[in-house]
């Protein structure tokens, strides 16, 4: 699932994803790794396996989506 796949329902979900996104961020820069999206991606991934509510897994992947598209367009290969 890609992020310009989701669009019907994406800005509905938009607080969620902000707040996956978020909590990644504090989490991991608590733990003292870089910021970037590699890692945050490694958190969310985990946590993910994690979640039982339906509704935060859509949010969750849709974060995963939008981390992934970054990653790929801006990141050094």
């Amino acid at each position: 699932m890609k992020s310009e796949d989701t669009l019907d329902w994406f800005p509905s979900q938009l607080p969620h994803v902000k707040l996956a996104i978020g909590d990644a961020v504090l989490v991991v820069a608590r733990q003292g790794r870089p910021i970037n999206a590699r890692t945050l991606l490694e958190y969310l991934l985990v946590t993910q396996q994690k979640q039982k509510r339906r509704d935060n897994k859509i949010a969750m992947q849709t974060a995963i989506d939008l981390l992934n598209e970054n990653k790929k367009m801006f990141g050094k290969i």
